[in-house]
């Protein structure tokens, strides 16, 4: 964990970050390069039992790391928007003691500070948010900024709330309150259906491993009975087919498990 979280930071340092891109750090792209040059050679002794289809690892590489950036973009908007919650949850119990709405975005910082460290995303955005007030910046434009780039629909509903309360004069804390309520009500659906879906993504990845399994077996224990599929154009020609739709197959599993609240 403390290695994942270094990686993030040291992409999110020192500028503005925008949440809806994420770029690899050199040893994840060493790892995507390692991952797929392992899978090509499998997938080339048992689709083609020739070193020739290591091509595979070219494309390979593209797509795996394209799916590996969209997962960890996706782990990181969602651990974003928990700690916005712990964020603006502060900014709400100091409007209730009575500060203004400037001074408990600064008293957030602190509380931030101390429940998540200064190398938390949320933290290192509220210090900038306080940093662009002290420069006469209004509070309602730097937070529709941080919105826009979060890529957090919630976020961006909060920002665009903010703004018209802010011109009309309406009751922050309660806002805030209603907000804080259903960013919890949300993040507790999403855990209860990653609870749920656990099982199957299990039973999902088994079911993925199965034809490669049962393809290696059959190379293993009756190589003369695949024979006919190798060294030939027509065999390649089944077999690529037969890989195509076996990447399809793992592609709408991951749709299907792939739930949004």
């Amino acid at each position: 964990m403390k290695n994942v979280k270094g990686l993030d930071i040291a992409c999110n340092r020192g500028s503005e970050v925008d949440y809806s891109i994420y770029h690899c750090s050199i040893l994840e792209k060493a790892g995507c390069i390692c991952g797929c040059l392992a899978a090509s050679g499998i997938l080339a002794w048992l689709i083609y039992r020739s070193v020739w289809g290591m091509v595979l690892s070219v494309p390979m590489y593209f797509f795996f790391r394209r799916e590996y950036e969209r997962q960890r973009k996706r782990q990181r908007k969602k651990r974003l928007l928990q700690e916005f919650k712990d964020g603006i949850q502060a900014v709400s119990a100091s409007l209730l003691a009575g500060y203004s709405m400037e001074n408990a975005w600064r008293e957030a910082e602190k509380e931030l500070k101390e429940l998540r460290g200064e190398d938390s995303m949320m933290y290192r955005e509220v210090v900038q948010i306080n940093a662009a007030v002290r420069m006469n910046r209004p509070l309602e434009r730097v937070l529709q900024e941080f919105a826009d780039r979060s890529g957090c629909e919630e976020i961006e509903s909060f920002a665009e709330v903010f703004s018209f309360a802010k011109r009309s004069g309406g009751d922050f804390a309660g806002m805030i309150q209603v907000t804080v309520r259903k960013l919890a009500e949300r993040i507790e659906v999403e855990k209860e259906i990653a609870t749920i879906l656990a099982g199957k993504r299990l039973e999902g990845r088994i079911m993925d491993l199965m034809p490669l399994l049962i393809l290696a077996y059959l190379n293993i224990s009756s190589e003369d009975f695949l024979a006919p599929l190798y060294g030939n154009a027509f065999g390649g020609i089944v077999m690529s087919g037969a890989l195509g739709a076996y990447v399809a197959a793992i592609k709408w599993s991951e749709h299907i498990l792939n739930i949004k609240v």
